[in-house]
């Protein structure tokens, strides 16, 4: 039998991470012979979809159990409805906490109940962490930026007025569809917006493209399939497109953008 654990090291010694997503490594370890695989975690500029591509990793690697700090409710639910076994609260060393479930210590997963409260992390840390992120965001924030360029000289003006005409329903759906595709981290979607706007672009399909570039996620879709079920990746996707851009619209009309 195979377990996943979230790990800030590729190695038995290493800590056990509090939440998938963010964990540096994954490890899948098999109980029988001790044996284990060692795979980097999600990236930083998966954004909001890190922990879905975090368990389709670990899934896919044949594990029956996970093993972690953290895991949403309403995902443990869903994965202990597929015969995934959630064991949640749990830190420590890895090997510490295999020994300990090898012995039958973690007696009934956690991931239906309430959740514990937790204390309010001091400040320093949580600045710390912080910065961090967003260092490790700045390669990807760079890779847009060169990207914007090219994309301005190989776009003109007029071809871009051809798709983003000044038509409500229309640029807010162009926007819509752009962010679904190009999705990444939250910060990007601000410089390809501003791009748009001083390209000429309405504000509806700025709006737009911002909103569904963290909340759809088409290229994230097979990996959300396989985490938490087709009919659900796909009806979230269709009301994530929908809600974004009914949103869009009325934000611009709220804040007098339309004017």
């Amino acid at each position: 039998m195979k377990i996943a654990i979230p790990a800030n090291a590729p190695e038995l010694d290493a800590v056990v991470e509090k939440r998938l997503g963010t964990a540096a490594y994954l490890l899948v370890v098999d109980l029988d012979d001790m044996s284990f695989e060692a795979v980097a975690g999600p990236s930083p500029s998966a954004g909001p979809g890190a922990g879905i591509e975090a368990v389709s990793i670990v899934l896919s690697m044949g594990a029956k159990a996970i093993l972690s700090g953290f895991i949403s409710p309403y995902i443990a639910s869903t994965l202990e409805k597929n015969g995934i076994a959630v064991i949640t609260p749990v830190g420590g060393r890895v090997a510490d906490v295999i020994e300990k479930y090898k012995q039958g210590a973690f007696v009934q997963p956690s991931s239906l109940k309430m959740a514990p409260a937790r204390a309010i992390p001091p400040l320093r840390p949580a600045f710390q962490k912080a910065a961090r992120q967003f260092i490790s965001i700045l390669p990807f924030l760079t890779g847009v930026v060169l990207l914007v360029g090219l994309f301005r000289g190989f776009v003109s003006r007029e071809l871009l007025m051809t798709i983003f005409s000044g038509h409500v329903i229309q640029d807010t759906l162009w926007g819509a569809c752009l962010g679904s595709i190009f999705t990444g981290n939250p910060a990007n979607s601000y410089v390809v917006g501003e791009t748009l706007l001083n390209m000429g672009a309405s504000l509806f399909g700025a709006a737009a493209l911002m909103m569904t570039w963290v909340n759809v996620g088409v290229l994230q879709l097979p990996a959300e399939i396989s985490a938490l079920g087709a009919r659900f990746a796909i009806v979230r996707l269709v009301a994530a497109f929908l809600m974004a851009i009914f949103v869009s619209i009325l934000t611009v009309v709220l804040t007098g953008g339309h004017l």
